[in-house]
């Protein structure tokens, strides 16, 4: 979760004192007050699913080849590491190197009709 309690305190009593002052001038300063805590516990209770997406949204994914065994090692191999059977291992970023995306032409279709055969025929069903 990110941040601390201080952030959905801080949050609450600026919803508080704006609810507060906005609520005194048209109503009696009673029930100014209990709008005003209303509004504090709603923006208290609010602040932390906020702050849990928030930290779901700022955590840095880890690659899956860094992950370490129980044992502390590494499961990933190192680069130009051999193989149980003795040949050589290249490593799986030279293997899949970056290749921009390309877009094929779209072919032109030929007209199968002539323009001029297609405005004759639209005249003669426009006449009708």
């Amino acid at each position: 979760m990110l941040g601390t309690i201080w952030i959905n305190t801080g949050l609450a009593l600026l919803a508080f004192v704006v609810t507060f002052g906005v609520a005194w001038v048209s109503n009696v300063w009673l029930v100014s007050l209990e709008r005003a805590g209303v509004a504090f516990l709603l923006f208290f209770l609010a602040a932390f699913p906020i702050r849990w997406l928030f930290g779901l949204i700022a955590q840095p994914s880890e690659p899956a080849s860094t992950a370490v065994d129980a044992d502390g090692a590494g499961s990933a191999e190192s680069p130009g590491s051999t193989h149980p059977t003795g040949e050589q291992v290249e490593d799986s970023d030279e293997q899949d190197s970056f290749t921009p995306l390309t877009f094929a032409q779209p072919e032109r279709n030929p007209l199968t009709e002539d323009p001029t055969t297609v405005a004759e025929v639209i005249r003669r069903l426009s006449d009708e």
